[in-house]
Protein backbone atom coordinates (compact mmCIF):
# COMPACT_ATOMS: atom_id res chain seq x y z
CA UNK A 1 0.00 0.00 0.00
CA UNK A 2 1.10 3.55 -0.59
CA UNK A 3 1.41 5.86 2.42
CA UNK A 4 -1.84 7.67 1.59
CA UNK A 5 -3.71 4.42 1.00
CA UNK A 6 -2.31 3.04 4.23
CA UNK A 7 -3.56 6.06 6.19
CA UNK A 8 -6.97 5.77 4.55
CA UNK A 9 -7.13 2.06 5.34
CA UNK A 10 -6.32 2.65 9.00
CA UNK A 11 -8.94 5.39 9.24
CA UNK A 12 -11.64 3.26 7.61
CA UNK A 13 -10.85 0.30 9.84
CA UNK A 14 -10.74 2.57 12.89
CA UNK A 15 -14.19 4.01 12.17
CA UNK A 16 -15.69 0.57 11.62
CA UNK A 17 -14.05 -0.70 14.80
CA UNK A 18 -15.38 2.31 16.74
CA UNK A 19 -18.91 1.34 15.74
CA UNK A 20 -18.16 -2.12 17.10
CA UNK A 21 -17.04 -0.45 20.33
CA UNK A 22 -20.31 1.48 20.48
CA UNK A 23 -22.54 -1.52 19.92
CA UNK A 24 -20.68 -3.39 22.69
CA UNK A 25 -21.67 -0.60 25.08
CA UNK A 26 -25.30 -1.17 24.09
CA UNK A 27 -24.92 -4.93 24.32
CA UNK A 28 -23.50 -5.09 27.85
CA UNK A 29 -25.24 -2.10 29.47
CA UNK A 30 -28.21 -4.18 30.75
CA UNK A 31 -25.78 -6.07 33.02
CA UNK A 32 -25.56 -2.99 35.28
CA UNK A 33 -29.29 -2.28 34.97
CA UNK A 34 -30.60 -5.66 36.20
CA UNK A 35 -32.29 -4.28 39.33
CA UNK A 36 -33.91 -1.40 37.44
CA UNK A 37 -35.02 -3.65 34.60
CA UNK A 38 -36.43 -6.25 36.98
CA UNK A 39 -38.41 -3.57 38.82
CA UNK A 40 -39.59 -1.75 35.69
CA UNK A 41 -40.82 -4.88 33.94
CA UNK A 42 -41.47 -7.06 37.02
CA UNK A 43 -39.66 -10.09 35.61
CA UNK A 44 -37.81 -13.11 37.03
CA UNK A 45 -34.14 -13.89 36.35
CA UNK A 46 -35.05 -16.22 33.47
CA UNK A 47 -37.37 -13.63 31.91
CA UNK A 48 -34.68 -10.96 32.34
CA UNK A 49 -32.28 -13.23 30.48
CA UNK A 50 -34.84 -13.63 27.69
CA UNK A 51 -35.42 -9.86 27.50
CA UNK A 52 -31.72 -9.09 27.19
CA UNK A 53 -31.11 -11.98 24.78
CA UNK A 54 -33.59 -10.56 22.24
CA UNK A 55 -30.53 -8.63 21.08
CA UNK A 56 -28.91 -11.94 20.17
CA UNK A 57 -31.93 -13.30 18.31
CA UNK A 58 -31.81 -10.62 15.62
CA UNK A 59 -28.01 -10.39 15.74
CA UNK A 60 -27.76 -14.10 15.00
CA UNK A 61 -30.44 -14.21 12.30
CA UNK A 62 -28.82 -11.36 10.37
CA UNK A 63 -25.24 -12.63 10.42
CA UNK A 64 -25.35 -14.54 7.14
CA UNK A 65 -27.32 -11.83 5.29
CA UNK A 66 -24.82 -9.25 6.56
CA UNK A 67 -21.88 -11.33 5.35
CA UNK A 68 -23.44 -11.81 1.93
CA UNK A 69 -24.22 -8.10 1.56
CA UNK A 70 -20.72 -7.14 2.69
CA UNK A 71 -19.21 -9.43 0.04
CA UNK A 72 -21.44 -7.90 -2.65
CA UNK A 73 -22.33 -4.32 -1.70
CA UNK A 74 -19.76 -2.94 0.70
CA UNK A 75 -19.73 -1.38 4.15
CA UNK A 76 -20.85 2.27 4.08
CA UNK A 77 -24.64 2.00 3.80
CA UNK A 78 -24.84 -1.12 5.93
CA UNK A 79 -22.94 0.54 8.79
CA UNK A 80 -24.83 3.83 8.68
CA UNK A 81 -28.26 2.15 8.65
CA UNK A 82 -27.07 -0.15 11.41
CA UNK A 83 -26.14 2.77 13.65
CA UNK A 84 -29.61 4.27 13.14
CA UNK A 85 -31.26 0.98 14.08
CA UNK A 86 -29.18 0.85 17.27
CA UNK A 87 -30.40 4.33 18.24
CA UNK A 88 -34.07 3.70 17.43
CA UNK A 89 -34.02 0.39 19.29
CA UNK A 90 -32.42 1.99 22.34
CA UNK A 91 -35.05 4.73 22.46
CA UNK A 92 -37.86 2.15 22.29
CA UNK A 93 -36.19 0.10 25.03
CA UNK A 94 -36.00 3.10 27.37
CA UNK A 95 -39.35 4.61 26.44
CA UNK A 96 -41.66 1.80 27.51
CA UNK A 97 -42.74 -0.20 30.54
CA UNK A 98 -44.27 -2.81 28.23
CA UNK A 99 -42.16 -5.96 28.11
CA UNK A 100 -43.02 -6.79 24.49
CA UNK A 101 -42.06 -3.31 23.28
CA UNK A 102 -38.82 -3.51 25.27
CA UNK A 103 -38.04 -6.86 23.68
CA UNK A 104 -38.64 -5.35 20.24
CA UNK A 105 -36.30 -2.48 21.14
CA UNK A 106 -33.53 -4.92 22.07
CA UNK A 107 -34.32 -6.82 18.86
CA UNK A 108 -33.71 -3.64 16.82
CA UNK A 109 -30.44 -2.97 18.68
CA UNK A 110 -29.38 -6.49 17.73
CA UNK A 111 -30.31 -5.80 14.10
CA UNK A 112 -28.17 -2.68 14.08
CA UNK A 113 -25.25 -4.41 15.79
CA UNK A 114 -25.20 -7.48 13.57
CA UNK A 115 -22.69 -6.23 11.01
CA UNK A 116 -20.34 -4.31 13.34
CA UNK A 117 -17.70 -6.96 14.04
CA UNK A 118 -17.65 -8.60 10.62
CA UNK A 119 -17.53 -5.19 8.90
CA UNK A 120 -14.32 -4.40 10.76
CA UNK A 121 -12.88 -7.79 9.82
CA UNK A 122 -13.96 -7.28 6.21
CA UNK A 123 -12.08 -3.99 6.09
CA UNK A 124 -9.04 -5.73 7.60
CA UNK A 125 -9.32 -8.54 5.06
CA UNK A 126 -9.70 -6.34 1.98
CA UNK A 127 -7.46 -3.36 2.75
CA UNK A 128 -4.49 -4.95 4.53
CA UNK A 129 -1.96 -7.69 3.82
CA UNK A 130 -2.92 -11.18 5.05
CA UNK A 131 -0.14 -11.18 7.62
CA UNK A 132 -1.89 -8.36 9.52
CA UNK A 133 -5.27 -10.09 9.73
CA UNK A 134 -4.80 -11.94 13.03
CA UNK A 135 -3.43 -8.78 14.68
CA UNK A 136 -6.24 -6.59 13.31
CA UNK A 137 -8.79 -9.17 14.42
CA UNK A 138 -7.34 -8.93 17.92
CA UNK A 139 -7.25 -5.14 17.73
CA UNK A 140 -10.91 -5.06 16.65
CA UNK A 141 -11.76 -7.26 19.60
CA UNK A 142 -9.70 -4.97 21.83
CA UNK A 143 -11.76 -1.93 20.83
CA UNK A 144 -14.93 -3.93 21.32
CA UNK A 145 -13.91 -4.79 24.84
CA UNK A 146 -13.22 -1.13 25.51
CA UNK A 147 -16.91 -0.78 24.73
CA UNK A 148 -17.56 -3.52 27.25
CA UNK A 149 -15.54 -1.56 29.82
CA UNK A 150 -17.54 1.58 29.12
CA UNK A 151 -20.73 -0.44 29.45
CA UNK A 152 -19.60 -1.54 32.92
CA UNK A 153 -18.63 0.92 35.65
CA UNK A 154 -19.20 4.20 33.69
CA UNK A 155 -22.69 3.14 32.65
CA UNK A 156 -23.40 1.82 36.17
CA UNK A 157 -22.40 5.24 37.54
CA UNK A 158 -24.70 6.95 35.05
CA UNK A 159 -27.55 4.58 35.89
CA UNK A 160 -27.24 5.40 39.59
CA UNK A 161 -27.12 9.13 38.85
CA UNK A 162 -29.85 9.58 36.23
CA UNK A 163 -31.58 6.20 35.96
CA UNK A 164 -31.38 3.43 33.39
CA UNK A 165 -33.86 5.05 31.00
CA UNK A 166 -32.04 8.39 30.76
CA UNK A 167 -28.72 6.62 30.39
CA UNK A 168 -30.12 4.59 27.49
CA UNK A 169 -31.39 7.79 25.82
CA UNK A 170 -27.87 9.26 25.96
CA UNK A 171 -26.46 6.12 24.34
CA UNK A 172 -29.10 6.40 21.60
CA UNK A 173 -28.01 9.96 20.78
CA UNK A 174 -24.42 8.75 20.37
CA UNK A 175 -25.68 6.29 17.75
CA UNK A 176 -27.24 9.07 15.69
CA UNK A 177 -23.90 10.90 15.71
CA UNK A 178 -22.03 7.76 14.64
CA UNK A 179 -24.46 7.22 11.74
CA UNK A 180 -23.92 10.77 10.52
CA UNK A 181 -20.15 10.47 10.75
CA UNK A 182 -20.13 7.24 8.74
CA UNK A 183 -22.26 8.82 6.00
CA UNK A 184 -20.03 11.88 5.80
CA UNK A 185 -16.57 10.35 5.72
CA UNK A 186 -16.81 6.66 4.83
CA UNK A 187 -15.93 5.64 1.24
CA UNK A 188 -18.75 4.33 -0.91
CA UNK A 189 -17.52 0.74 -1.16
CA UNK A 190 -15.24 -1.57 0.78
CA UNK A 191 -15.73 -5.12 -0.44
CA UNK A 192 -13.95 -8.08 -1.92
CA UNK A 193 -13.18 -7.43 -5.59
CA UNK A 194 -13.80 -10.96 -6.84
CA UNK A 195 -16.12 -12.38 -9.47
CA UNK A 196 -19.05 -14.28 -8.00
CA UNK A 197 -19.14 -17.76 -9.54
CA UNK A 198 -21.82 -19.34 -7.39
CA UNK A 199 -25.23 -18.61 -5.91
CA UNK A 200 -25.87 -17.61 -2.32
CA UNK A 201 -27.47 -20.98 -1.59
CA UNK A 202 -24.53 -22.96 -2.94
CA UNK A 203 -22.10 -20.79 -0.98
CA UNK A 204 -23.95 -21.41 2.28
CA UNK A 205 -24.14 -25.14 1.55
CA UNK A 206 -20.40 -25.25 0.90
CA UNK A 207 -19.79 -23.61 4.29
CA UNK A 208 -22.05 -26.05 6.12
CA UNK A 209 -20.32 -28.99 4.45
CA UNK A 210 -16.89 -27.73 5.51
CA UNK A 211 -16.28 -29.66 8.74
CA UNK A 212 -13.34 -27.47 9.71
CA UNK A 213 -15.46 -24.31 9.56
CA UNK A 214 -18.19 -25.99 11.65
CA UNK A 215 -15.75 -27.22 14.31
CA UNK A 216 -13.98 -23.86 14.37
CA UNK A 217 -17.29 -22.02 14.75
CA UNK A 218 -18.31 -24.21 17.70
CA UNK A 219 -14.93 -23.79 19.42
CA UNK A 220 -15.01 -20.03 18.87
CA UNK A 221 -18.53 -19.91 20.31
CA UNK A 222 -17.74 -21.93 23.43
CA UNK A 223 -14.65 -19.82 24.13
CA UNK A 224 -16.80 -16.66 23.94
CA UNK A 225 -19.10 -17.70 26.80
CA UNK A 226 -17.01 -15.98 29.52
CA UNK A 227 -17.70 -12.74 27.65
CA UNK A 228 -21.21 -13.01 26.20
CA UNK A 229 -22.76 -14.93 29.09
CA UNK A 230 -20.74 -14.04 32.17
CA UNK A 231 -19.27 -10.55 31.64
CA UNK A 232 -22.18 -9.20 29.60
CA UNK A 233 -24.97 -10.18 31.99
CA UNK A 234 -24.40 -12.45 35.00
CA UNK A 235 -21.03 -11.30 36.42
CA UNK A 236 -22.50 -8.21 38.11
CA UNK A 237 -25.40 -9.92 39.94
CA UNK A 238 -23.08 -12.84 40.85
CA UNK A 239 -20.52 -10.52 42.44
CA UNK A 240 -23.25 -8.48 44.12
CA UNK A 241 -24.56 -11.64 45.77
CA UNK A 242 -21.24 -13.28 46.62
CA UNK A 243 -19.54 -10.22 48.11
CA UNK A 244 -22.62 -8.21 49.15
CA UNK A 245 -21.61 -5.10 47.18
CA UNK A 246 -23.41 -2.49 45.06
CA UNK A 247 -23.81 -2.72 41.30
CA UNK A 248 -21.08 -0.08 40.87
CA UNK A 249 -18.53 -2.19 42.73
CA UNK A 250 -19.76 -5.43 41.19
CA UNK A 251 -19.43 -3.87 37.72
CA UNK A 252 -15.68 -3.97 38.32
CA UNK A 253 -15.90 -7.72 37.69
CA UNK A 254 -17.42 -7.19 34.25
CA UNK A 255 -14.87 -4.45 33.57
CA UNK A 256 -12.02 -6.70 34.70
CA UNK A 257 -13.08 -9.38 32.21
CA UNK A 258 -13.31 -6.86 29.38
CA UNK A 259 -9.99 -5.27 30.30
CA UNK A 260 -8.41 -8.72 30.26
CA UNK A 261 -9.98 -9.48 26.87
CA UNK A 262 -8.73 -6.15 25.52
CA UNK A 263 -5.15 -6.97 26.51
CA UNK A 264 -5.47 -10.66 25.67
CA UNK A 265 -6.79 -9.99 22.16
CA UNK A 266 -3.42 -8.52 21.18
CA UNK A 267 -1.29 -10.65 23.52
CA UNK A 268 -2.73 -13.94 22.29
CA UNK A 269 -2.32 -12.90 18.65
CA UNK A 270 1.34 -12.18 19.40
CA UNK A 271 1.68 -15.54 21.18
CA UNK A 272 0.15 -17.32 18.16
CA UNK A 273 2.71 -15.65 15.90
CA UNK A 274 5.56 -16.48 18.29
CA UNK A 275 4.73 -20.18 18.57
CA UNK A 276 3.48 -20.27 14.97
CA UNK A 277 0.27 -22.06 15.85
CA UNK A 278 -3.33 -20.95 16.08
CA UNK A 279 -4.63 -24.25 17.46
CA UNK A 280 -2.10 -24.53 20.30
CA UNK A 281 -2.90 -20.99 21.41
CA UNK A 282 -6.62 -21.77 21.44
CA UNK A 283 -6.08 -25.10 23.19
CA UNK A 284 -3.98 -23.82 26.08
CA UNK A 285 -6.21 -20.80 26.56
CA UNK A 286 -9.46 -22.77 26.70
CA UNK A 287 -8.12 -25.24 29.27
CA UNK A 288 -6.54 -22.62 31.52
CA UNK A 289 -9.67 -20.45 31.32
CA UNK A 290 -11.84 -23.36 32.45
CA UNK A 291 -9.54 -24.05 35.42
CA UNK A 292 -9.63 -20.39 36.51
CA UNK A 293 -13.43 -20.40 36.35
CA UNK A 294 -13.58 -23.37 38.71
CA UNK A 295 -11.21 -21.62 41.11
CA UNK A 296 -13.33 -18.46 41.03
CA UNK A 297 -16.53 -20.37 41.71
CA UNK A 298 -15.38 -22.73 44.45
CA UNK A 299 -12.28 -21.37 46.18
CA UNK A 300 -12.82 -19.06 49.19
CA UNK A 301 -11.32 -15.64 48.44
CA UNK A 302 -11.61 -11.91 48.93
CA UNK A 303 -13.14 -9.58 46.35
CA UNK A 304 -9.82 -8.27 45.05
CA UNK A 305 -8.49 -11.81 44.44
CA UNK A 306 -11.67 -12.75 42.58
CA UNK A 307 -11.34 -9.61 40.44
CA UNK A 308 -7.77 -10.59 39.60
CA UNK A 309 -8.89 -14.06 38.57
CA UNK A 310 -11.63 -12.77 36.27
CA UNK A 311 -9.06 -10.39 34.77
CA UNK A 312 -6.90 -13.38 33.81
CA UNK A 313 -10.02 -15.17 32.56
CA UNK A 314 -10.45 -12.18 30.26
CA UNK A 315 -6.86 -12.38 29.03
CA UNK A 316 -7.31 -16.06 28.13
CA UNK A 317 -10.66 -15.33 26.48
CA UNK A 318 -8.72 -12.89 24.29
CA UNK A 319 -7.57 -15.92 22.28
CA UNK A 320 -11.14 -16.41 21.01
CA UNK A 321 -10.82 -14.03 17.98
CA UNK A 322 -8.11 -16.33 16.62
CA UNK A 323 -10.99 -18.67 15.82
CA UNK A 324 -12.18 -16.16 13.21
CA UNK A 325 -8.73 -16.21 11.65
CA UNK A 326 -8.86 -20.01 11.49
CA UNK A 327 -12.31 -19.85 9.89
CA UNK A 328 -11.14 -17.32 7.29
CA UNK A 329 -8.23 -19.52 6.20
CA UNK A 330 -10.50 -22.57 5.92
CA UNK A 331 -12.56 -20.86 3.19
CA UNK A 332 -11.97 -19.39 -0.26
CA UNK A 333 -11.24 -15.67 -0.62
CA UNK A 334 -14.58 -14.92 -2.30
CA UNK A 335 -16.40 -16.28 0.77
CA UNK A 336 -14.40 -14.23 3.27
CA UNK A 337 -17.25 -12.07 4.54
CA UNK A 338 -19.79 -14.89 4.45
CA UNK A 339 -17.47 -17.24 6.36
CA UNK A 340 -16.75 -14.65 9.03
CA UNK A 341 -20.47 -13.92 9.29
CA UNK A 342 -21.33 -17.61 9.57
CA UNK A 343 -18.81 -18.05 12.39
CA UNK A 344 -20.12 -14.97 14.17
CA UNK A 345 -23.67 -16.26 13.65
CA UNK A 346 -22.85 -19.44 15.57
CA UNK A 347 -21.06 -17.41 18.27
CA UNK A 348 -24.11 -15.22 18.80
CA UNK A 349 -26.44 -18.23 18.68
CA UNK A 350 -24.63 -19.55 21.74
CA UNK A 351 -25.25 -16.17 23.39
CA UNK A 352 -28.96 -16.55 22.62
CA UNK A 353 -28.94 -19.93 24.30
CA UNK A 354 -26.69 -19.46 27.31
CA UNK A 355 -27.80 -16.05 28.63
CA UNK A 356 -31.37 -17.22 29.30
CA UNK A 357 -30.13 -20.74 30.15
CA UNK A 358 -28.24 -19.45 33.18
CA UNK A 359 -31.31 -17.44 34.16
CA UNK A 360 -33.41 -20.59 33.83
CA UNK A 361 -30.93 -22.54 35.97
CA UNK A 362 -31.02 -19.79 38.59
CA UNK A 363 -34.81 -20.07 38.79
CA UNK A 364 -34.53 -23.86 38.94
CA UNK A 365 -32.10 -23.81 41.87
CA UNK A 366 -33.79 -21.07 43.94
CA UNK A 367 -35.71 -21.96 47.09
CA UNK A 368 -38.70 -19.73 46.29
CA UNK A 369 -37.90 -17.00 48.80
CA UNK A 370 -38.71 -13.34 48.07
CA UNK A 371 -37.69 -10.09 49.76
CA UNK A 372 -39.99 -7.54 51.41
CA UNK A 373 -40.86 -5.97 48.05
CA UNK A 374 -41.66 -9.33 46.47
CA UNK A 375 -38.46 -9.60 44.42
CA UNK A 376 -37.09 -13.12 43.97
CA UNK A 377 -34.04 -14.06 46.06
CA UNK A 378 -31.17 -16.16 44.74
CA UNK A 379 -28.50 -17.69 46.97
CA UNK A 380 -24.83 -17.79 46.05
CA UNK A 381 -25.14 -21.57 45.54
CA UNK A 382 -27.78 -20.87 42.87
CA UNK A 383 -25.33 -18.68 40.99
CA UNK A 384 -22.46 -21.14 41.43
CA UNK A 385 -24.47 -24.08 40.12
CA UNK A 386 -25.83 -22.07 37.18
CA UNK A 387 -22.50 -20.52 36.12
CA UNK A 388 -20.74 -23.92 36.32
CA UNK A 389 -22.01 -24.54 32.79
CA UNK A 390 -19.37 -22.08 31.48
CA UNK A 391 -16.20 -23.95 32.57
CA UNK A 392 -17.79 -27.22 31.42
CA UNK A 393 -18.20 -25.71 27.95
CA UNK A 394 -14.62 -24.43 27.99
CA UNK A 395 -13.32 -27.95 28.63
CA UNK A 396 -15.50 -29.22 25.78
CA UNK A 397 -13.94 -26.61 23.48
CA UNK A 398 -10.49 -27.76 24.60
CA UNK A 399 -11.29 -31.28 23.41
CA UNK A 400 -12.77 -30.07 20.11
CA UNK A 401 -9.63 -28.08 19.26
CA UNK A 402 -7.78 -31.39 18.79
CA UNK A 403 -9.99 -31.88 15.70
CA UNK A 404 -9.07 -28.51 14.18
CA UNK A 405 -6.63 -28.22 11.30
CA UNK A 406 -3.68 -25.88 11.81
CA UNK A 407 -3.97 -22.97 9.35
CA UNK A 408 -1.13 -20.76 10.55
CA UNK A 409 0.86 -21.37 7.37
CA UNK A 410 -1.98 -19.75 5.38
CA UNK A 411 -1.63 -16.46 7.25
CA UNK A 412 1.61 -15.53 5.43
CA UNK A 413 2.81 -14.22 8.83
Amino acid sequence: MTQSTSKQAWFIWGLAAFFYLYELVLRVSPSVMTDGLSNSFNVSASMLGVLVSFYYYSYTILQLPCGIFLDRIGVKWILSISALLCSVGSILFALTNNLVVAQFGRFLVGCGSACAFISSLQVASTMFSAKYFVILTGATNLLGTVGGLVGGYPVAKAVNLIGWQQTTYVLAYVGFAVAGLIMLVFPNTVRQKVERKSSVTSEIISLIRNKQIIITAIVTSLMYLPCCTFAELWAVPYFMKRFNVTNEIASMASSAVFLGIALGSILMAIVANKIKSFTKTLKYSAFACGVLFLIMLYAPMELHISLLIVFFIGILTGAQPIGFTCAKYNATSELSGTTLAFTNCVVMLFGCIFQPLIGYLLDSFRSGKVDASGQRLYSISCYTNAILVIPICLFISFLLIFLMKETYKNSDA
